[in-house]
């Protein structure tokens, strides 16, 4: 069912494409600089459109760029931040067992004492 939402979506555009390159058919003149072609308004607005959506992916490649930079970044930071708590917890954990340690080998001597 999306299928056929993006294909009828699809030939609507089509469509409305056409349509309104049948009503610009006219030529109109572009000022380039010492240059003045003259070109049907249609090409001119598609090619004006273009530009713009080149312009604007061009614009969010280098956002997505720095996005995954950043990303990496903060994986970087975190797995630095996951092995610091990885040795803390076991120096803890050592230090713990050894304390226990110490006391379960008190409490065998005073038994083995009397």
């Amino acid at each position: 069912m999306k299928n056929q939402w993006r294909l009828l979506s699809a030939i609507f555009l089509i469509l409305i494409i056409v349509v309104f390159a049948l009503l610009n058919t006219q030529k109109v003149k572009l000022d380039l600089f010492l240059w003045q072609p003259e070109f049907p308004l249609v090409l001119v607005v598609i090619l004006a459109v273009l530009l713009g959506v080149l312009i604007a992916v061009l614009l969010s490649m280098v956002t997505i760029y720095q996005l995954r930079k950043e990303i990496k970044e903060f994986q970087t930071r975190e797995a630095q931040l996951d092995a610091e708590y990885q040795d803390k917890y076991q120096k803890k954990l050592t230090d713990t067992q050894v304390k226990y340690q110490q006391q379960i080998n008190q409490l065998k001597n005073k038994i083995a004492k009397q």
